[in-house]
């Protein structure tokens, strides 16, 4: 069963990059004929998800299913947008966010993650500015 959901959400995340690239390089070609898109939110901060964003169907956990299918839909608007994709390949994996390994990250799993990302983001800040 778990191999099932993990071959399911492994061919829906390789589905959902595949379709990103191709939004993402059809909305530079589109700026790029337009002479648009100097501005593709150099310097944007983006909001870190809220836990009950993620949990789609609200039960108060997430499953790889809904982490896949959110992040596959962030992605999409953020290359819609013009957003650049340059650091999707080092988005985390759902098994980083599920510490107890028991398919569903709960409200704390999520926290700490959160948590930890800021942390990295943070520090990377202060490496760019010293």
């Amino acid at each position: 069963m778990t191999t099932g959901i993990f071959s399911r959400a492994l061919s829906f995340c390789l589905v959902t990059a595949a379709a990103v690239v191709l939004v993402a390089l059809s909305t530079s070609a589109l700026a790029s004929h337009h002479g648009a898109g100097a501005h593709h939110g150099k310097g944007k901060e983006h909001k870190m998800p809220t836990f009950a964003e993620v949990d789609l169907d609200g039960d108060g956990a997430i499953v790889a299913e809904e982490f896949y299918e959110f992040r596959g839909k962030r992605m999409a608007e953020r290359a819609n947008a013009g957003g650049k994709m340059k650091n999707a390949a080092n988005a985390p994996a759902f098994e980083s966010l599920d510490l107890d390994e028991d398919g569903e990250v709960s409200p704390e799993e999520f926290a700490a993650h959160q948590a930890e990302m800021r942390k990295k983001h943070m520090d990377r800040k202060e490496k760019t500015s010293t």
